[in-house]
């Protein structure tokens, strides 16, 4: 990795797209065995800030690897306030620019005076994945970008961690898949609100239609729908 970003003329290191996830971390980690830690930065794009169950974890990337990780604002956050998503109406939103990941890319880039960013896309966590880094073979020249995991699976993750004594991060989830990180989905919604109330809270404060959507969520696995309702992952809810 280090030698191919180093051969595209971008020596003086690489940024990390931390998200707090398992794959990030391993990234992360990764990088700075790579580069060394004088060499790597990191960005964490949020939806809300000062959530604990995933900021308690870049604070111990921070420690661990002497780093300083900057915050900024995910580019779902700007279509969430154009779009009223689960919040009120912002007069004259719908004349907004749409935010793309490009425009935070660039935003980084400049802050933190590195070209190329690394993320911890695996071609087995979607389709749309699959085709893209089949591609692009984890290396994206045009983009500059680089994905080192593009060939591991979640297993081969997991013992890296392990191996590294790297605390994983809190599933946010109650369903049985593998994705963790902060989003709208219901049984993330329900995660946060169990483990991490205070959280769950400043979510809320942001966007104070969400528990309106959980309602729905629960009234429908008390309804006689029950044991046949599967989730758009196939999970079922029945004993949830």
């Amino acid at each position: 990795m280090p030698d191919n970003v180093a051969g595209s003329g971008a020596r003086d290191g690489v940024i990390v797209g931390l998200s707090g996830g398992k794959d990030s971390l391993v990234t992360l980690d990764l990088c700075v065995r790579a580069f060394g830690a004088e060499r790597v930065k990191a960005f964490h794009m949020y939806l809300v800030r000062g959530l604990r169950c995933v900021e308690d974890g870049i604070r111990r990337c921070e420690r661990r690897y002497g780093i300083e990780v900057l915050y900024v604002p995910h580019w779902m956050l700007g279509l969430a306030y154009k779009n009223a998503t689960f919040m009120p109406h912002r007069r004259r939103a719908d004349g907004w620019r749409d935010t793309k990941m490009t425009d935070i890319e660039m935003a980084v880039r400049a802050k933190l005076g590195l070209d190329w960013i690394a993320y911890g896309h695996r071609q087995n966590d979607s389709i749309e994945r699959v085709g893209m880094l089949s591609r692009n073979g984890g290396f994206d020249r045009a983009g500059r970008r680089v994905y080192p995991l593009r060939s591991w699976n979640e297993a081969a993750v997991l013992a890296y961690l392990r191996a590294k004594r790297i605390p994983p991060p809190p599933r946010l989830t109650v369903l049985k898949r593998s994705m963790t990180g902060v989003s709208f989905q219901e049984d993330v919604l329900i995660a946060i609100r169990d483990q991490f109330p205070d959280d769950f809270e400043k979510i809320v404060e942001k966007f104070p239609y969400l528990p309106a959507k959980l309602a729905r969520y629960e009234m429908k696995k008390k309804s006689w729908k029950q044991d046949t309702y599967t989730d758009k992952w196939r999970t079922s809810l029945r004993g949830r």
